[in-house]
Order: structure tokens, then sequence, then C-alpha cells
């Protein structure tokens, strides 16, 4: 079957938010999309929490729309803030930290890690 080559939009409201962990939700519209080898959508935080010891087995760019996200990794802690972005390479365990009301755009390649042997989120 041939890839789609149509450029679409993507808004907050494509696909419906799910709860990664009490206060995260993730709303994976890249994915759902269906016709790239990316994924990726936004992540917003309700109240401050944090996703805890994550190995990625995958590369990912975080950008910050509005609020603060904060990055632990053996590396230190990454901040960004709105108009920012975090890269984070495949290999690398983190945790994500958000303030109440951030609100994020993550992009992420290959979109099918989870079926490389990867966990899954």
């Amino acid at each position: 079957m041939a890839a789609q080559t149509a450029v679409k939009l993507l808004t907050e409201g494509d696909v419906p938010y799910d709860e990664l962990v009490p206060g995260l939700d993730l709303a994976r519209a890249i994915t759902s999309a269906g016709s790239t080898q990316l994924g990726g959508g936004y992540m917003r935080f309700a109240q401050d929490a944090e996703f805890a010891d994550w190995t990625l087995t995958y590369d990912e760019v975080v950008f910050v729309q509005t609020g603060e996200l904060t990055v632990l990794s053996g590396n230190g802690n990454t901040v960004a803030r709105a108009g920012e972005a975090i890269l984070i390479p495949n290999g690398s365990k983190v945790t994500y930290r958000g303030r109440a009301g951030t609100l994020g755009f993550f992009v992420l390649w290959p979109f099918d890690w989870n079926k490389k042997g990867g966990a899954g989120a």
C-alpha cells in the first residue's frame, strides 16, 4: 500500500487525550494520522506531575507551547519553557516533570518503537 502524501494540519482536538500518569495526558495526533514514519502528539499537564524512569527506544523532540517542562537524565536537568524544545536521543533514561498548565508537542521516530522490542506506554 502506498504511503499517503497529503499535507495535514494537526490540532490539539484531533484525537482524545488519554491519561499516562495522574496529571499527565497524551493525545497521539501524529500516530493516529497513520501517514508517516513519525509518531507523536500533544502532552498536557493538568497538575504538577512526572513520568519517571523511562528509557527511550526512539529519538524524541518535545516542544513546549505553554508552561515549563523539565527532563531529568544522567546529564542533569534540562528545562524548556514556552517556545523552547528538548532533544532526547534513543537510549536515554529520563524523567519528564511538568508544571500544571504545561502544554507541549512531541515527535518521535520510529513511530512503531513499541513493536520493535521496547516497553509500551
